[in-house]
């Protein structure tokens, strides 16, 4: 297991917490989020376990203080498919299953990259989509790429296109939801993997909080963060 990675990024105007594998494993490992500070969110890491699967799965609750509001915000990664994926995501999604029912009080909201073909694109859905679709049923989960998403492609790699990254919430977080899409080259991410957009009201004043389910470089500089005052 890694030690928590909190980083100041860009003159203390936006913090990082990430997790993940040692360097020698194998790639696509790791999770993590971007708070701007200006938000005023006081964070608090969520302790999910100690198996090694519960490095792919980071849960932050995320408190306004003076607004006295709270939201879970849930970023995690399950296995492409192979022979050890089955036996590593049902670990992952009986943490999963166990964090949001501790925490079904609250705004939940996870996202990721669920690497589960569901349907969306008309394609057949695969072992990591139904488990995915059962966990929305299960829990009562609302997947917002199928309902308010315009069922796009969320990964492209030369001629391959799929929908792999996923934003889900729960009854508390969708009466708060005002908008969910996939960008369409908006921001300038260096992946294959195109950003979720999530506008999510708190309060009075209407928050657009950018929640990614990227894991790769983020170009910060070149991104228009004003937009999220």
């Amino acid at each position: 297991m890694q030690d928590r990675v909190w980083l100041v990024c860009k003159e203390n105007k936006y913090e990082m917490i990430g997790k993940g594998h040692v360097k020698w494993q194998k790639k696509g490992r790791g999770v993590g989020l971007i708070v701007k500070n200006a938000l005023n969110w006081k964070l608090e890491e969520i302790c999910v376990g100690n198996e090694l699967e519960s490095e792919d799965i980071l849960v932050m609750r995320c408190e306004k203080v003076q607004a006295n509001k709270c939201i879970i915000l849930v970023v995690c990664y399950m296995t492409t498919m192979g022979p050890l994926a089955q036996e590593k995501n049902v670990k992952k999604y009986t943490i999963l299953e166990r964090v949001v029912q501790e925490f079904s009080r609250f705004p939940v909201i996870v996202m990721g990259v669920m690497n589960g073909h569901v349907g969306i694109l008309g394609e057949k859905v695969n072992r990591n989509g139904h488990k995915l679709i059962d966990f929305c049923e299960e829990n009562e989960f609302e997947n917002l790429n199928v309902t308010i998403g315009n069922g796009l492609h969320t990964w492209e790699n030369k001629e391959w296109k799929a929908a792999i990254d996923y934003m889900l919430v729960n009854h508390e977080a969708r009466q708060h939801v005002r908008e969910m899409y996939v960008d369409e080259n908006e921001f300038d991410i260096d992946t294959d993997h195109r950003m979720l957009v999530l506008k999510y009201k708190w309060g009075r004043k209407e928050v657009m909080q950018e929640m990614s389910s990227v894991k790769e470089k983020w170009c910060l500089e070149a991104a228009n963060w004003e937009e999220f005052d």
